[in-house]
């Protein structure tokens, strides 16, 4: 089961808002997360379609401030979580990034956001209370309309995880290299259930072109992984590929 991990989204009143969604893998070629040229500060200067990594006011990630975070009373999260079915672990230069089959969603507020992928981050995005955790799980969704969720699993030094153990045997060491995965490789995230343990804010894409209106959820229960586990997936990722904290502006951090 997915163990306790940092949750946090504040739903934008208006809905009718287009969106530039982007869900399909890729290599990285240009942007990164280290070169000067090209790494977050310099996203919103690459192309027109990136502006709002420079000019948006409600980007991610955020830090959360346990003290100001709002207990308001919310619905919780379905997850259709019964059969996740992997696809392929893919090295894309700047992240890993673990695609999925179509069949796993969620239900947020009334909404029916598909799984498309997990991407995997070094250290954490989103911190609390100004501290990064070692390892960031995003669990990115999309729904029809084309609007995202992100869920957030937070990875914690402790005892070895079953599913990233699963997952070391297929880690793609290079850029641009894939691997496929067994159908039992998400197997110990199964689950049918609600879930309201989290923090929630409206936010962003944390890639380019840093699209607004993205529901995220900062799950409060945390992964565990052993030194070994940390070590196999930061020789994958190489560099630091977590995107700078964000300001919070007016947004509200629920709970």
């Amino acid at each position: 089961m997915m163990k306790k991990i940092l949750f946090n989204v504040f739903l934008p009143l208006a809905l009718n808002i287009t969106f530039i969604v982007t869900l399909t893998p890729a290599i990285a070629t240009d942007w990164s997360y280290s070169n000067k040229d090209t790494g977050p500060e310099k996203w919103g200067e690459l192309s027109a379609e990136n502006i709002l990594c420079k000019s948006g006011k409600n980007q991610s990630p955020v830090d959360i401030a346990s003290k100001e975070v709002l207990d308001i009373e919310t619905r919780g999260v379905k997850f259709n979580y019964g059969l996740i079915r992997p696809d392929q672990l893919i090295n894309t230069g700047e992240l890993l990034q673990l695609t999925v089959q179509e069949g796993t969603n969620i239900v947020a507020d009334g909404i029916k956001f598909e799984l498309k992928r997990l991407d995997f981050h070094i250290p954490s995005e989103n911190t609390l209370d100004g501290k990064h955790f070692p390892m960031e799980i995003e669990f990115i969704h999309a729904s029809k309309d084309n609007q995202l969720a992100i869920v957030s699993v937070m990875v914690v030094p402790g005892r070895p995880d079953r599913t990233l153990r699963k997952l070391q045997a297929y880690l793609p060491l290079k850029a641009g290299q894939s691997n496929p995965l067994p159908a039992n490789a998400l197997r110990n995230l199964e689950m049918k259930k609600k879930l309201g343990n989290y923090y929630r804010y409206s936010g962003s894409s944390t890639l380019p072109p840093c699209t607004e209106g993205v529901h995220w959820f900062i799950m409060k229960d945390y992964m565990s992984q052993s030194k070994e586990q940390y070590e196999a997936f930061k020789a994958a990722i190489k560099t630091d590929n977590n995107r700078p904290v964000q300001k919070r502006n007016a947004r509200l951090i629920l709970e």
